[in-house]
């Protein structure tokens, strides 16, 4: 499926304060920028003031939020939310938010490492594979990319598509990420299939925050719940789609769409939903 894209130069979007590294001529200079992984979305490590160091900011607030700032929220939504709102939620999201820190850490340290087979040495890491998808940048500037490491043609045809999935999609796997598949970033059905299956056996298997006696607060879940409790906002703003059913759900009828089923769209991109196929049910 492809999506047609108007080109506007002027409307082109920008880089977070992209910095520096190199050149190795007039017109090739190497710059680093932030990167925000697509389809995925890992539990925050520090949000709006709740950070490690202080990670029940929020507690009181968000088990306190359906009868006071939430307290007008579909009713239904609310039943949703109420076991993950239980037992401190910020604190629980926020130490989640670190576990999946760490794990990110140590799978990129594993899959970059390069050994020689001859002698065992360590050998420079590998480099990474990044595609961009239609949407290159995000309104906060970072590029939106799939990572995965760059294996030579030795080594995928020795090792199974299987074994070297993107760092996105393995964090899925992995339990310490769930799905956020926003239009127009919408991956092909055979990979669309790869993040339904991931979420289901994460779950299955309690991998990760699946883990977790209490139901997980998915991290697009407390930030809106966060700007909620702080007067910045009035709840979920996006539409979401179940890839299943065909159906078109709104903001606040999200939770009768299963985690791995979920397709996001904004208000602007309602239009595109019907477009591909999708029936809007109230």
């Amino acid at each position: 499926m492809s999506y047609p894209i108007s080109y506007t130069p002027e409307g082109l979007a920008l880089a977070d304060k992209p910095k520096f590294v190199s050149a190795t001529d007039g017109d090739t200079p190497t710059i680093s920028v932030p990167i925000r992984m697509l389809g995925m979305d890992a539990p925050e490590l520090h949000f709006s003031g709740a950070t490690e160091s202080n990670p029940g900011k929020y507690d009181s607030d968000l088990e306190n939020v359906l009868s006071g700032a939430g307290q007008n929220l579909d009713a239904g939504l609310q039943s949703y939310l109420a076991p993950k709102l239980q037992n401190g939620p910020s604190t629980r999201h926020i130490l989640s938010g670190k576990e999946s820190f760490g794990h990110f850490e140590k799978i990129v340290e594993e899959r970059l490492k390069r050994i020689s087979a001859s002698s065992g040495n360590v050998l420079t890491p590998r480099r990474l594979f990044t595609k961009v998808s239609e949407q290159i940048f995000d309104s906060y500037g970072r590029m939106l990319a799939y990572l995965a490491p760059s294996y030579t043609k030795q080594e995928r045809d020795a090792i199974p598509a299987i074994d070297r999935p993107t760092f996105n999609l393995q964090m899925i796997q992995d339990g310490h990420a769930i799905s956020l598949l926003i239009y127009p970033n919408v991956p092909k059905p055979s990979d669309l299939d790869l993040v339904r299956t991931a979420i289901s056996k994460a779950r299955q298997y309690n991998r990760g925050v699946w883990g977790d006696v209490h139901e997980p607060l998915h991290a697009y879940e407390y930030r809106w719940l966060v700007r909620l409790v702080k007067g910045e906002g009035d709840g979920p703003n996006r539409y979401c789609g179940d890839v299943t059913t065909g159906r078109l759900y709104q903001p606040q009828k999200y939770f009768e769409v299963a985690d791995e089923n979920r397709l996001w769209f904004f208000e602007r991109d309602r239009h595109h939903a019907i477009a591909m196929g999708f029936t809007e049910f109230f």
